[in-house]
């Protein structure tokens, strides 16, 4: 048996080595999560350029969170929440403390990060609003990906 290694033409470098820029794309992937911040992530997740980065269920006296941006620059991402905010608003009733939407800048970082906390017994009425959001945006919007 013999092997056979050919070189590959790759278009996106030229031969002065010059190497062209992608368009990008989110793609989704299996991450282990803490169980009961699982259906938040989740619900963020339906968002098609939502990113999810970090996340915990909270604790006794601590909120849970969901750490995310947006794929596209800062003002997507300024962009995305204030609709979200918008959305949730719509969904949810106004009760004191359910759930807070940041955004967070960090010296040396490119762009900021937005952060969804809540508490935890509030998870799963936070993530089913997001995820009837999400679903009602992609019917408005079929075609913006």
């Amino acid at each position: 048996m013999s092997i056979r290694i050919e070189p590959v033409h790759r278009t996106d470098i030229d031969n002065s080595g010059y190497q062209g820029q992608h368009k990008q794309v989110v793609v989704k992937v299996n991450a282990e999560v803490d169980r009961q911040i699982a259906p938040l992530v989740s619900a963020l997740n339906e968002f098609d350029e939502v990113v999810t980065l970090d996340s915990c269920q909270g604790d006794v006296g601590l909120l849970a969170y969901v750490y995310f941006t947006l794929s596209g620059g800062t003002r997507d991402l300024l962009l995305f929440a204030d609709e979200l905010a918008a959305l949730l608003n719509a969904r949810l009733a106004a009760r004191d403390n359910e759930y807070e939407l940041h955004l967070e800048w960090t010296a040396g970082t490119e762009k900021p990060l937005a952060v969804l906390r809540t508490r935890p017994d509030y998870v799963n009425e936070l993530a089913t609003a997001l995820s009837r959001a999400a679903n009602t945006r992609k019917q408005q919007h079929p075609y913006n990906t």
